[in-house]
């Protein structure tokens, strides 16, 4: 996959996360002087039967033990910081104009108003002569939003919009009736057409064709949010780099304050981190253990510890507590997790169905791509538990599919058997535990630990089976990199000491004893 483009994997991921993976592999010296049973205690999981998890502390006397809602209530204190996080994280971040919902009270009221004032307007207009007093107060507001709009280098455009929208001298020429609301309406639109960006060129061309004066201004007011809109998102983008900095600066200071409350009341504020990164730890001396190292635990680095974590987060249980450390983007992990175990199932059809009908269709690429789109139509939206219902629609289509295909190229139609079998299998991926369901989640996932992990010069493979959907994996894997990016350089030290100290207790463990 290559390209400049943010969100497809290139050279551009080269060096995302160096000086944060230097830091993660310094020595794994102990980083406190706390007792070794005292860091022993402090990293253990709680018991499986205690659910949910607490955090606990054991001082003299008595224990302390929190409710899930103090929990909750604690975590909810790291929320605070969402706004610049969510610009600092999302590259297409943008404002939008808030309207009220559906037939909410507020939209009513909103409309009833609204209609009041332009009906007045027009009530007005239709008089002989017409009171065009209702029109003052509109150029006034729009003046007020022009010049609202201006940056400090438009001296002579204000300047100009000043002499030319001047209230005073406007109320003069309708008290002598020399006032033409045409001329004010077309100079505003001129005015407009100079300072809105060329994606409102249409929307300008579409006001120079209005001729009715309320329908006309109701336009302008709208072109006018529009553009406070685009200027405001204009901002965001150029100064986005200043506030990725200051974001990760003002969390991890209201990170520290967290903690500092948190230990006040004699609780771990990392508790649920601790609990994280010591299952990706074990997950990583289980995986040696069974490639045959001697010394499992000698294998492990405080990276691979995080990395490890990082990955397991795309399979997060929803029954259990994000880490403190991660809560403000359990939404965007879930929604990231979700759509790697949505391309899993696309490749595991695709595979199955390669598989099943075999040679007839074999290097059909416009068939691949025929039946990814329109399996990702079919499966759009779909939740696991309902899966199963929605796979034999999967199944139905392509079989209809991969037949229309084999008649097209001159090959005999499947038998009802043949049809009926790969129905069956494509049905019964619905499973997470299906065997090749099993072998492409552990390819894509794989591929993604192997991005966080290294340093890439060069662009990287597909993994096999996944060529199909090549774009939707790099855009993927582009939103993932920049989620732990901002996380890794925001919390590492805390996962650095962390993963130290699980490291220490571990090499405690396997000394002699004396």
């Amino acid at each position: 996959m290559e390209g400049q483009d943010d969100d497809k994997l290139n050279n551009s991921i080269d060096g995302e996360f160096t000086s944060d993976q230097d830091e993660l592999n310094k020595s794994t010296a102990s980083t406190s002087s706390e007792p070794d049973a005292e860091k022993k205690r402090r990293t253990q999981t709680p018991s499986p039967h205690r659910y949910p998890p607490a955090f606990v502390n054991v001082p003299a006397s008595p224990p302390k033990f929190m409710s899930l809602d103090e929990i909750m209530a604690a975590a909810a204190g790291v929320k605070n910081m969402s706004l610049a996080h969510e610009i600092a994280v999302d590259a297409n971040f943008k404002l939008e104009k808030l309207e009220p919902s559906g037939n909410s009270f507020e939209k009513k009221v909103k409309e009833v108003v609204h209609k009041a004032f332009w009906d007045a307007f027009q009530e007005k207009l239709n008089e002989d002569p017409p009171e065009l007093g209702h029109a003052v107060v509109l150029i006034q507001e729009v003046k007020d939003n022009l010049l609202a709009l201006l940056l400090p280098q438009h001296v002579r455009l204000k300047t100009q919009i000043n002499e030319v929208l001047d209230i005073e001298l406007i109320q003069q020429k309708l008290e002598n009736n020399a006032f033409d609301i045409y001329y004010y309406a077309d100079y505003i639109v001129g005015i407009l057409a100079k300072l809105c960006s060329p994606a409102r060129d249409d929307n300008i061309a579409k006001l120079k064709e209005i001729k009715d004066i309320i329908p006309l201004f109701q336009e302008i007011f709208a072109m006018l949010d529009l553009m406070k809109m685009d200027m405001a998102n204009f901002t965001i983008q150029q100064i986005r780099p200043y506030l990725q900095q200051q974001s990760m600066e003002y969390e991890k200071t209201k990170f520290e304050e967290f903690l500092k409350t948190q230990r006040e009341s004699g609780i771990d504020g990392l508790e649920l981190t601790k609990i994280w990164l010591k299952k990706s730890f074990d997950a990583l001396k289980d995986q040696a253990a069974e490639e045959g190292a001697t010394s499992p635990a000698m294998l492990t680095t405080p990276a691979a510890i995080v990395n490890e974590a990082y990955v397991s987060l795309l399979s997060w249980d929803e029954n259990q507590l994000f880490p403190e450390t991660l809560v403000m983007d359990q939404g965007r992990f879930t929604d990231v997790g979700d759509k790697i175990h949505s391309l899993t199932l696309l490749a595991s059809i695709l595979l199955v169905t390669y598989s099943t009908v075999g040679a007839p269709i074999a290097g059909l690429q416009k068939l691949k791509e025929k039946l990814k789109s329109e399996i990702m139509v079919i499966l759009d939206g779909t939740e696991q538990k309902d899966l199963p219902s929605m796979m034999s629609n999967v199944a139905e289509q392509v079989n209809k599919n991969v037949n229309e295909y084999m008649s097209e190229h001159g090959f005999h139609p499947r038998e009802e058997t043949q049809q009926t079998a790969l129905s069956g299998q494509i049905t019964s991926l619905s499973t997470r535990e299906h065997p090749v369901y099993k072998v492409m989640y552990k390819r894509i996932r794989d591929f993604i630990l192997h991005i966080i992990s290294q340093r890439h010069s060069a662009p990287l493979k597909v993994p096999p089976g996944f060529s199909v959907v090549e774009t939707e994996l790099g855009k993927i894997c582009g939103q993932f990199l920049r989620l732990i990016s901002h996380n890794r350089a925001t919390f590492s030290s805390y996962y650095t000491d962390i993963a130290n100290e699980l490291m220490q207790i571990q090499m405690d463990d396997l000394s002699p004893r004396g």
